[in-house]
């Protein structure tokens, strides 16, 4: 049941009792007013699988007051009346019924919705091996119950999908056919093995070097790229990962050239991937080409005018700049708080920018006068709730976190001793002792190889992916 009571505003209900034009209200729950019949109480209650299901008071019988559904419904009785009898018929009802899917899963009644999303793909499947011409169709729906499987993290039933799905269709060489190959690469994620990687080298097959701008995702290219980049690095097959890495970012290129009016996350990803990729350079000696690599990446996003961009472009400079152990510019405060304001503007803050803006305020830290205490308390503080944040979520760079949890400590010790009792507790609940934070400034914790348990207690979200560390539980002592 909706909770915005204006989204029924103005919708014509049918009367439980005659069938005639009515309206709802809701008060102490929800009421059909019926001007011959006058008021009839709608009962919630639901079905085994936990869906909601809405009932008349007049009859037990179930009754519909979702305004998407109700509209919905409507268009499944009209497909349903379809003449004449046929494939056309058959596709309608189906189309539907997706509808109806997305609106019995928007208002909450999402096992509903995957059982009649499942029951079109039984249909479609029956069509296809009937030697009727849906295959189109059938990869759209196989898609449509994959995501419903992923949503309640049943991989492995996601996995079925595609496989089921794949085989039927195999020879088809087709857009809708490769779309869904790097899908179901993309479940290399949960679910890592070799047909991942053959999926996706044959979802590029079939696309060949082809123009992608008509296709539904004109990144299709760019996702299976980065999804090989992905395995050959999980592989330790590094040259391969190196050369993915180079094809993502030319095509990433491409793209933007072709359609300068792309989304601004995607000149992000572009500049960011040029970011990381120069950070591999710089590992490997090769500092000219990475400082040419992130001067261009700062250029693109100027060009485009895309500002997160540009911030994102800037941070990797700075960090390159700072791994270098070069002097900070005179106006690197003026810098950093234009990326700050930059980054915290944005509605949307996944992990790569909540990450990417604590580190924008440890760096405007360096630079506050060491007398400002309030200034140096405020960023460093963001910093770590940023950071804490995201080890609550499953994924945070565990030296980062250490590194803001014992500056923050360290202020706070000074003039804010209860604070500092909080945020002690805090870090206990998620495994970090102020023994770790001592052995973390020594640099014997992160990236360099220990470990410390983290015990979340509550279900967190998905981590987004990333190319930082997960943190694992600390090994015992035999």
């Amino acid at each position: 049941m909706s909770e915005s009571e204006p989204d029924y505003a103005g919708t014509i209900y049918d009367c439980p009792v005659c069938g005639g034009n009515a309206t709802i209200e809701f008060e102490d729950g929800a009421t059909i007013v019926c001007e011959k019949c006058g008021r009839t109480k709608i009962l919630l209650s639901f079905k085994t699988n936990g869906d909601m299901v809405t009932v008349s008071e007049n009859n037990g019988q179930y009754y519909e007051i979702e305004p998407a559904v109700r509209e919905a419904l409507a268009k499944v009785e009209v497909a349903k009346a379809y003449k004449p009898e046929g494939i056309q018929k058959s596709l309608a009802i189906i189309a539907a019924n997706n509808d109806l899917a997305t609106a019995y899963n928007n208002s909450g009644r999402e096992g509903l919705a995957e059982n009649l999303a499942s029951d079109s793909l039984k249909s479609i499947s029956i069509l296809f091996e009937g030697g009727e011409d849906v295959s189109e169709e059938y990869c759209d729906q196989a898609s449509l119950c994959a995501a419903f499987a992923s949503a309640r993290s049943d991989y492995d039933l996601a996995q079925k999908i595609y496989d089921s799905a794949l085989i039927d269709l195999d020879g088809i060489k087709s857009v809708s056919v490769a779309s869904l190959k790097v899908k179901r690469g993309l479940l290399w994620t949960k679910r890592d093995n070799a047909a991942a990687e053959t999926h996706l080298k044959d979802a590029l097959e079939i696309i060949g070097d082809g123009d992608t701008t008509e296709y539904p995702d004109p990144y299709i290219r760019v996702i299976a790229f980065d999804a090989l980049r992905g395995i050959s690095g999980k592989k330790m097959d590094y040259d391969a990962e190196e050369q993915y890495l180079v094809k993502s970012i030319e095509e990433r290129k491409r793209l933007l050239e072709q359609d300068p009016e792309v989304p601004e996350h995607r000149v992000v990803e572009l500049v960011d991937s040029m970011g990381y990729y120069a950070e591999k350079l710089s590992r490997g000696g090769d500092d000219n080409l990475a400082e040419d690599l992130l001067k261009e990446a700062e250029g693109i996003a100027r060009k485009y005018d895309r500002p997160q961009a540009e911030a994102y472009a800037v941070m990797s400079t700075i960090r390159y700049q700072q791994n270098m152990k070069r002097p900070l510019p005179d106006d690197f405060k003026e810098i950093m708080t234009k990326i700050i304001d930059t980054f915290a503007a944005s509605p949307a803050k996944d992990k790569r920018l909540k990450e990417s803006l604590a580190q924008a305020y440890m760096f405007r830290s360096m630079v506050i006068d060491p007398e400002d205490y309030d200034a140096l308390v405020s960023d460093i503080g963001n910093a770590y709730d940023l950071l804490l944040d995201l080890a609550y979520r499953g994924d945070v760079n565990e030296m980062f976190l250490m590194s803001a949890a014992r500056s923050y400590l360290i202020l706070l010790n000074m003039k804010n001793p209860e604070k500092a009792k909080t945020v002690r507790q805090e870090l206990n609940e998620i495994g970090i002792s102020q023994k770790h934070l001592d052995t973390s400034a020594r640099s014997t914790i992160g990236n360099s190889g220990k470990r410390t348990k983290v015990d979340y207690k509550a279900k967190v979200d998905k981590p987004l992916p990333g190319r930082r560390q997960k943190r694992q539980p600390i090994k015992k002592k035999e």
